[in-house]
């Protein structure tokens, strides 16, 4: 399968992936299924916590911003988001493909290497996984919070930080998803 060329193209693909492979997830009710999303996020700031050697490093790096960026997916669709629009509404700027949403949202003119990535990556995603975190802990109290907006900004808050990453560290959004979808395809015996 060719790999998409924008984001609603992977949302789309995302979808397809999750109905055929994680329908354990995907027939959750959308509450336990956006739980299960964070929980993923709280795991993925938890890979970016620890130390590497620099050749792990670059290899844990990909993996994150695979899986991190698979979830965003799976978040969006949950939420029935088109992240395209609310990048756009949250930052005032406008891209076709995934290279250029990268360079649009990147603030730096020096690129990072990969270990100043990181530590800047773990601290990107720490605080809206946190938010996301609290609003679902705030729903199973029943307090009054704005769950869904919530977990609508902080989605895309961390998909803007996946995109920076990948644009700082060179990295081809659409291999490593390739990458990632066809061997998690490949394990399932369905």
């Amino acid at each position: 399968m060719s790999s998409p060329e924008n984001l609603l193209e992977f949302q789309k693909r995302q979808l397809d992936h999750d109905q055929q492979y994680h329908q354990d997830i995907y027939t959750l009710p959308y509450p336990e299924r956006m739980n299960h999303y964070v929980l993923h996020f709280s795991k993925y700031v938890g890979r970016l916590s620890r130390d590497y050697t620099d050749e792990m490093r670059q290899e844990q790096l990909e993996k994150t911003l695979a899986d991190s960026t698979i979830v965003v997916f799976a978040a969006a669709n949950t939420l029935n988001l088109d992240l395209e629009t609310e990048l756009e509404e949250m930052f005032g700027v406008e891209a076709t493909s995934i290279e250029e949403w990268g360079q649009e949202l990147n603030p730096a003119d020096d690129s990072m290497d990969s270990e100043e990535v990181q530590d800047w990556l773990l601290n990107r995603m720490a605080t809206p996984t946190g938010r996301m975190s609290n609003a679902m802990e705030s729903l199973d109290h029943m307090e009054p919070m704005n769950v869904r907006n919530i977990l609508e900004e902080e989605t895309v808050e961390i998909l803007s930080g996946l995109l920076i990453a990948m644009d700082n560290l060179n990295i081809d959004l659409g291999s490593i998803l390739d990458e990632r979808w066809k061997k998690i395809e490949e394990e399932s015996i369905l």
